[in-house]
């Protein structure tokens, strides 16, 4: 996964990514999440994001896998599983394969808690719009990430800047969103 790796690998791997999302419009992730909001809100955003992908996975797959997606957590026997139906689904041992597990495990957990923490302010008369803007500046729901310095674990803090900055930002901020606001939209006040 680009995430993991540096240099032309990372390069290559994130353009990937990029790729893919270039031809998802964000404002049909926001419709469509819309649509199948209600439930585990990590299931909507994967099973939107994987549907206009085209990729016929099971998004409970995808949540189990996202549980172990940090090399510092070990694999459970249920994660590992998860991952093989993922990478069979998503077309083989490939970076392409990679690239596409990586966009819905990164969305997952995190477009979850993005719409999460925006909830009580839906709930209290905010627009989905502005509580979400509100949540990325004030709780975000990624706050820090982890870098490997010279074979040790370091966070990172992302203060200001939830998204990321630089070659590692986040290559899909406007489809979180999208899917973050759709879900909200439909969430009852």
């Amino acid at each position: 996964m680009a995430r993991f790796s540096n240099g032309a690998d990372h390069d290559r791997r994130r353009a990937l990514a990029v790729d893919l999302l270039a031809e998802v419009e964000p404002e049909v992730l926001r419709r469509k999440a819309f649509d199948a909001a209600g439930g585990d809100p990590r299931l909507v955003v994967v099973g939107v994001l994987a549907g206009e992908l085209g990729l016929p996975v099971a998004a409970s797959d995808v949540v189990t896998a996202a549980a172990a997606y940090h090399p510092h957590v070990p694999p459970s026997a249920d994660a590992e599983a998860a991952l093989g139906r993922l990478v069979a689904a998503c077309g083989g041992p490939t970076e392409l394969t990679a690239a596409r597990i990586g966009l819905l495990i990164q969305a997952c957990e995190a477009t979850a808690g993005l719409i999460r923490n925006a909830v009580p302010l839906v709930r209290a008369g905010k627009p989905p719009e502005e509580a979400v803007a509100e949540v990325l500046r004030a709780d975000p729901p990624v706050s820090h990430t982890r870098r490997r310095v010279r074979g040790e674990d370091v966070l990172v803090p992302l203060a200001g800047t939830p998204f990321g900055a630089g070659p590692r930002e986040c290559p899909g901020p406007a489809h979180a969103i999208a899917l973050a606001t759709g879900v909200l939209a439909a969430t009852p006040g």
